[in-house]
């Protein structure tokens, strides 16, 4: 990447402690781990749209959690729907990454806060979720209008990390949710019950995706 990470590595090990430290602050904590779940909701309505299904609406909570209500039109579109939602996340801070690269900080920035616009418009419609969305962006405005290159360039960076540590974080929960409890692990069980291949299988499956992501971001800004 450019000198503003490659040279200085410390900013992404702060911002990957504040990742991971961030959601344990009361109340508004988890506020920027939900960008996460939104695109892992995204991933769902992606593929719903894509196979002619009916996209209901979409529930982002202050816990970080979310639901996105579907219906599928058969079993094969109904199983793709249930198993884009880990990946989309990460294959965005995969895309991010490179943009970064291309100096297109604000273009980034714009993206993620026009696609959540869009996703509030047709389907969030629970209050956290429309709250949350207005907040994300009127932050990405703000960082806009004051038109600081490092700002943003940080703000981009930041939302990149966040993404990336959530995700790790949320694939390696859901194989401990799979492994105790594999009636209850959200879209690994869904998978399990539409293909009959067990839910901590799945969980693998996606762990093993986020993985080699990582390693290719990685070797994306080494080189």
């Amino acid at each position: 990447m450019d000198a503003l990470t490659f040279d200085r590595p410390w900013i992404l090990w702060v911002f990957a402690a504040a990742a991971f430290l961030l959601p344990r602050i009361p109340f508004v904590g988890k506020f920027f781990n939900v960008i996460n779940t939104a695109l892992h909701e995204f991933g769902h309505v992606l593929v719903a749209l894509l196979f002619d299904g009916d996209v209901r609406k979409i529930d982002l909570n202050g816990d970080a959690s979310g639901t996105t209500t579907t219906a599928m039109k058969g079993k094969f579109s109904s199983f793709l729907c249930a198993l884009a939602g880990y990946p989309m996340p990460i294959s965005v801070a995969w895309l991010a990454v490179w943009l970064l690269q291309q100096g297109v900080d604000v273009g980034l920035i714009v993206g993620l806060s026009v696609l959540f616009f869009v996703m509030l418009l047709f389907w969030i419609r629970n209050a956290y979720g429309v709250v949350w969305v207005l907040l994300f962006i009127a932050i990405n405005v703000g960082l806009i209008y004051l038109n600081n290159p490092l700002w943003i360039r940080y703000a981009a960076l930041f939302y990149v990390v966040m993404i990336v540590v959530e995700s790790v974080v949320s694939v390696l929960t859901l194989f401990y949710l799979s492994v105790r409890t594999p009636d209850h692990a959200g879209d690994a069980t869904n998978l399990d019950r539409l293909t009959h291949v067990p839910a901590f299988l799945w969980s693998l499956l996606f762990i093993a995706y986020v993985a080699f992501v990582i390693w290719r971001m990685v070797i994306t800004i080494t080189c």
